[in-house]
């Protein structure tokens, strides 16, 4: 048995590394960590979770969605950009069942055009916890289910980009973009912005800006979709794929 402080260290890291990635305790594959063999059952374990999620068969109303926002120091991961606001919504029929937004320190300086439009400082940030320090609470809570959001691309980028940077891997479930959504199923109007679609729909735009305050907006959105799905007669996931494509 090795007992060295940096084998102990390096064991909790690892271990860490597994939770974060959506394993529970009783699906840590057995082996010497850092194997092949440790990694290939890793990466069967997290296939087989993301199988289980909703398949293109499932009605709308049975689908569980998780309407994902995020606030970032710009536009670039990849450059350094960081997120320092997270907040998410899971919706099943029409219906919330549970919340969730973080502070997130970035590390970084808050441009003053991002906290201009945000209303979010260095204030409301420089005590907030790492994205490391929250990364199992963040990702249990976005997995199994069907991440959408307004210009989600720039949201899924930010968090891939952190999961690729630190685990080497990303996120397993489908997104669905809102603005092709409502361009799609309104089938006269392009609408850009969040702003746009929130007006054709006279749904009030509340904290716009902050994750928390747009993703309540996305819910209203949403809701007011899946009316529309239902008029339309989409009924599953495939036909939203089909009607969207």
């Amino acid at each position: 048995m090795n007992n060295q402080p940096g084998s102990e260290r390096n064991l909790k890291y690892i271990m860490h590394r597994l939770f974060n990635l959506g394993l529970n305790r009783e699906e840590v594959p057995p082996g010497n960590p850092g194997s092949f063999q440790h990694e290939a059952w890793i990466r069967k374990i997290l296939k087989e979770k993301a199988s289980k999620r909703a398949d293109l068969k499932t009605k709308l109303d049975d689908v569980l969605f998780i309407i994902l926002d995020t606030e970032t120091t710009g536009f670039r991961p990849e450059h350094g950009d960081q997120i320092f606001s997270i907040a998410a919504a899971k919706m099943k029929n029409s219906t919330v069942i549970e919340q969730y937004h973080q502070f997130i320190n970035p590390s970084v300086k808050i441009p003053d055009e991002i906290r201009s439009l945000t209303g979010i400082i260095e204030d409301d940030v420089k005590n907030a916890p790492t994205l490391d320090e929250k990364a199992e609470e963040i990702f249990r809570f976005l997995s199994g289910g069907v991440i959408i959001g307004y210009h989600i691309s720039h949201d899924v980028a930010f968090i891939n980009h952190y999961l690729w940077k630190r685990y080497r891997s990303s996120l397993k479930q489908p997104s669905l973009e809102l603005a092709l959504i409502t361009e799609k199923l309104v089938g006269s109007s392009a609408f850009p912005t969040l702003d746009s679609a929130s007006s054709y729909f006279d749904i009030d735009c509340c904290n716009r800006h902050s994750a928390q305050g747009d993703v309540l907006i996305m819910v209203d959105l949403w809701r007011s979709l899946l009316d529309l799905c239902r008029e339309k007669g989409i009924e599953t996931l495939e036909d939203l794929y089909v009607y969207i494509k």
